[in-house]
């Protein structure tokens, strides 16, 4: 199967919410257009800095080697603890598939477990295929707004991880009901 994935995006170009596969250019709202997503190369996250996250505050942190070379990590998995939904304040083990090979930009997140089918937190897609993982469906996650200024704002690696791994487990811990992902 040779399938396009889809971003849909805003007049200022700014990333609005992944497409589903079955959409067509004029499903998109006024304002909003679509386009193939791209990865930057040679953007990746650096090793070391992986390491020392891994090493200090996120055990859970293991890298793709499918998507990695010695000194870059271009895909990684965490285990970042969450709510079911904005309804249901039960705690969930989610575990993240975060596609770092474009990583001085923004960083795309993605949910492997729990299954599509039992997640019910409305900062969740419904499942679909990413260039990522191609060959299985997966559900991404809807980081806000917000998310792509404060990652632009941080300076360093070190930085941009922290708040990456940060956003992600507030958005996680506190569902927004007005969400269009679900």
């Amino acid at each position: 199967m040779n399938e396009k994935k889809y971003g849909i995006y805003d007049d200022q170009g700014d990333f609005l919410r992944m497409s589903a596969g079955v959409e067509q250019i004029n499903d998109c709202k006024p304002g909003e257009y679509k386009v193939p997503l791209r990865v930057c190369s040679g953007s990746s996250l650096s090793k070391a800095v992986f390491n020392r996250f891994k090493m200090t505050m996120y055990p859970s942190l293991n890298f793709s080697s499918k998507h990695s070379t010695k000194n870059t990590i271009g895909a990684f998995v965490v285990n970042l603890q969450g709510v079911v939904s904005s309804r249901d304040q039960s705690v969930v083990n989610y575990q993240l598939l975060i596609d770092s090979r474009s990583f001085a930009e923004t960083p795309q997140v993605f949910v492997l477990s729990p299954k599509c089918e039992n997640i019910e937190h409305e900062n969740i897609f419904r499942k679909g295929r990413y260039s990522i993982l191609p060959e299985m469906e997966i559900c991404g996650l809807c980081t806000g707004s917000d998310f792509k200024d404060g990652f632009i704002r941080c300076r360093t690696e070190k930085e941009k991880l922290g708040f990456l791994l940060h956003h992600v487990e507030d958005v996680l811990k506190n569902p927004n009901p007005l969400d269009e992902a679900r």
